[in-house]
């Protein structure tokens, strides 16, 4: 389920969105589309809004159970130890004393949460970085292939898990070109769907985990568990991709690899599970910075 609410919004927008979503009511919109139509869709209202405002809010799988994300607004989605606020402005009153004035924004405790400036004792357990490489991009019929899961306490990598996934389809010459992966490697080195998903959970826990476009993998795993008549015991998830497009709003293009390139960091090894939790976790450290 997402809902989209725009103002100022050109005539064509207008149009186009009503295409995939009903109007109930003026800048409104409500509808049920995939990950990847839904994140197109956001796409294209961010290109052709110019000068509008607009709002997104979509279902996914975290504590509170959806998500925002923002275009032009004064009303920015805001991660909160694990959790999205909307961070309102405050109204300025122009014939209050100045000194009598709250400055707006966070405060410096605030901050610092958000940094990651925590001591230790107040930092929690630590997180999971999670990603997976799969034979495509619909969660409905495409499959796992390779598992990558680092281990964060404070600020160090303490443990990690990799593994191939024999899922029972042969791969797309697209994906072995893009991944390395080959047949014959899930075939010699891979393991049943069944024992991958029980040790992703099993080294998981009840830690927080974190993903660059982490909802991609939630689908693909949430989808393993039914075929294997599991559930899934992941709770707390945080979308790196979407601190990323809060912070560095002035990018063409938000793939992993182009930001890990704009903060040089390096990507020999892109599109292999683990190393691409390498390159998120390096890039939520720089995240934290700014």
């Amino acid at each position: 389920m997402i809902i989209i609410c725009v103002t100022n919004c050109p005539p064509g927008l207008r149009g186009d969105l009503s295409k995939w979503l009903s109007e109930v009511n003026t800048g409104v919109y409500i509808g049920k589309l995939s990950t990847r139509v839904r994140e197109e869709l956001w796409h294209r209202v961010c290109d052709s809004i110019k000068s509008g405002q607009a709002t997104m809010v979509y279902s996914t799988n975290n504590e509170q159970g959806y998500a925002f994300l923002t275009h032009n607004t004064t009303w920015a989605a805001t991660d909160y130890e694990g959790i999205t606020l909307m961070k309102k402005p405050l109204a300025v009153n122009e014939d209050a004393e100045n000194s009598n004035l709250l400055k707006q924004g966070f405060s410096k405790a605030s901050k610092y949460r958000q940094r990651g400036l925590v001591s230790k004792s107040r930092a929690g357990s630590g997180y999971i970085v999670m990603d997976f490489e799969t034979t495509g991009l619909d969660h409905d019929n495409d499959r796992i292939i390779e598992a990558g899961l680092l281990k964060i306490e404070g600020d160090e990598i303490v443990d990690q898990f990799q593994c191939l996934v024999q899922c029972g389809r042969s791969l797309p010459e697209a994906v072995t070109k893009l991944t390395g992966i080959t047949n014959e490697m899930i075939e010699k080195q891979g393991i049943k769907e069944e024992a991958a998903f029980d040790k992703i959970q099993e080294f998981v826990g009840g830690d927080l985990v974190i993903g660059y476009n982490v909802q991609f993998d939630m689908n693909f795993i949430q989808r393993l568990g039914q075929r294997v008549g599991k559930n899934v015991t992941i709770k707390k998830t945080r979308d790196v991709l979407q601190l990323v497009r809060r912070k560095l709003d002035d990018l063409e293009n938000y793939q992993l690899k182009a930001v890990a390139e704009y903060f040089s960091l390096d990507t020999s090894n892109v599109h292999r599970a683990l190393a691409d939790c390498a390159l998120t976790y390096r890039i939520y450290l720089e995240l934290n910075k700014i």
